[in-house]
């Protein structure tokens, strides 16, 4: 009589409960794994604020002053430089001078693609080379890598926000774009009392604002400097990260291109009553996602101060707190 032998693979009962099991424990470690990587990409980004901080304030060393968010006429839509002879081409178009982190390139160590620009010259008027060069220190982690981050040229209609404040329609040229925004300050009104006051040329409250331009070299008026900081550099936002809703990434208006200076959102953010802190990436915050700050980064949103030091902020934070951190020179105490 010939003699069993025992099989000594898996039965299918046997190979479903490992299978099960398997699963189980991917299920308990992969939770855990994004919390490891999501920790990595906040200290991340906690470092680019850093440098960028960092490279502001040398900014503001060498050239006396903080850097202008963009430079405008004040008191007209027409930003400097001053348009070519004959005009330009397209009317429908708005154009914008370079932005405050064209001119910061130099001090992160993006001297090469500086040399591309020409600040007496309009955003638009510059090549595809230097529009669409990406930073990588100008981007979060936690939403993107340097090849998710240009906006295309795109035609949108007119938007009113719940400000009063408003995008007319026009045709917009797209290129890079940034996750980083200075702080422009708070939606007080200035002189004339409107609610647009704060995004004019030397009306904002904050620190890297809009200024009016001087003749045609690249110098400004209205500029900031550490003594018009009252408030104290400790006490005063200097740069955070900029609110976008999820799934408008490199969508404009909501996230445009950073060196365009024809809308101030793009590379710069007000924040405190009327502007509170996004809380994440679904939250619309109040139809005024466009103008405020907020991260990916669940419960905190992290900023950094004039002084350079870098804070992980509770998006709980109450929006009269957020204000008085926005604002250089209220002389309000920091309460909450």
């Amino acid at each position: 009589m010939r003699a069993h032998r025992a099989h000594s693979g898996f039965t299918l009962i046997e190979l479903l409960v490992a299978i099960a099991i398997v699963a189980v424990l991917i299920g308990l470690l992969l939770p855990a794994a994004q919390k490891v990587r999501e920790a990595a990409n906040r200290a991340r980004c906690q470092n680019h604020l850093k440098q960028l901080a960092l490279a502001t304030i040398h900014f503001h060393d060498t050239d006396g002053a903080f850097p202008p968010g963009r430079v405008e006429n004040a008191g007209t839509a027409t930003v400097l430089p001053k348009p070519p002879p004959g005009g330009y081409t397209d009317g429908a178009v708005l154009f914008g001078s370079p932005t405050w982190l064209v001119r910061i390139l130099p001090h992160v160590e993006q001297q090469a693609a500086y040399t591309n620009w020409n600040l007496r010259r309009t955003f638009q008027e510059h090549p595809s080379l230097a529009r669409d060069h990406v930073v990588p220190l100008f981007l979060c982690p936690s939403r993107r890598g340097a090849q998710f981050a240009i906006a295309p040229t795109t035609q949108i209609g007119g938007i009113t926000l719940p400000c009063g404040c408003g995008f007319p329609g026009e045709t917009v040229t797209g290129g890079a774009t940034a996750d980083y925004g200075g702080n422009i300050g708070d939606l007080s009104p200035g002189s004339s009392g409107l609610p647009t006051d704060f995004q004019n040329p030397g009306r904002g409250t904050g620190v890297i604002v809009t200024c009016r331009g001087r003749d045609d070299s690249t110098d400004w008026l209205d500029k900031i400097r550490v003594a018009n900081v009252s408030d104290g550099v400790s006490n005063t936002v200097l740069i955070g990260e900029m609110h976008v809703s999820r799934g408008r990434l490199n969508a404009t208006p909501d996230n445009g291109a950073a060196y365009d200076g024809s809308r101030f959102n793009n590379s710069m953010r007000a924040g405190g009553i009327g502007a509170p802190l996004g809380a994440g990436p679904d939250d619309d915050v109040f139809g005024m996602g466009a103008f405020a700050f907020g991260s990916w980064h669940p419960g905190v949103c992290p900023f950094a101060f004039a002084d350079g030091r870098v804070v992980n902020i509770r998006v709980s934070i109450s929006s009269a707190t957020l204000e008085r951190l926005c604002n250089r020179a209220d002389g309000l105490p920091i309460e909450e």
